[in-house]
């Protein structure tokens, strides 16, 4: 008997034909490739996890509501806030107004200052002895006043005056405007 008679015999039960099915296709064409494999190849590449589309951060000088922008014009070294405009500018006081809530300026002067006392009331918040947190600078008092829907600010330099070097006592007394006992020279006229 040959080998065909042999595996025919085998080939009478269901497993012996899958086996020999199987046997004959690997042995017939072994350089074939299977049909799984040809459907593994012309599938898609499994797509990428979905990501989340990046958050843009918000612009830097962009304000949350409720909160005033800082502009460009500086007094005595304290950013005035953009709504606010200069009204009167002199050597030690300056004043500014604007179209903003009282609160909100401030509010607004409270983050860009630290000040020895804050005294705060229905109309007005004054920052007594304050310095800017940003810049060292000069010491100043800075007054938030509401005038309905307009608010003033006055910002008061403070910073005590170098004395002069070189004077004698009775010549720091005359500077001052008065005599060594602190009564004033000429009494029609104060500083």
């Amino acid at each position: 008997m040959g080998f065909h008679r042999r595996v025919a015999g085998l080939a009478s039960s269901t497993a012996a034909r899958a086996l020999v099915v199987a046997a004959a296709a690997s042995l017939s064409a072994p350089g074939c490739r299977t049909r799984r494999a040809i459907e593994d190849e012309h599938a898609q590449p499994p797509s990428p996890a979905p990501t989340a589309p990046p958050v843009a951060a918000p612009p830097v000088d962009q304000a949350l509501p409720g909160e005033l922008a800082e502009g460009d014009v500086r007094v005595f070294g304290f950013p005035l806030p953009r709504v606010m405009e200069i009204k009167g500018r002199f050597d030690d006081v300056a004043f500014a107004a604007g179209h903003a809530p009282a609160d909100q300026v401030a509010n607004y002067v409270r983050q860009r200052v630290t000040a020895d006392r804050i005294l705060t009331g229905p109309e007005k918040t004054v920052f007594s002895r304050a310095a800017v947190k940003a810049t060292p600078g000069p010491l100043v008092t800075i007054s938030v006043v509401s005038h309905g829907d307009k608010t003033e600010v006055e910002v008061r330099d403070i910073t005590p005056k170098p004395a002069k070097s070189g004077l004698t006592p009775e010549e720091r007394w005359r500077e001052l405007g008065l005599k060594p006992d602190g009564t004033p020279i000429d009494p029609t006229r104060l500083r």
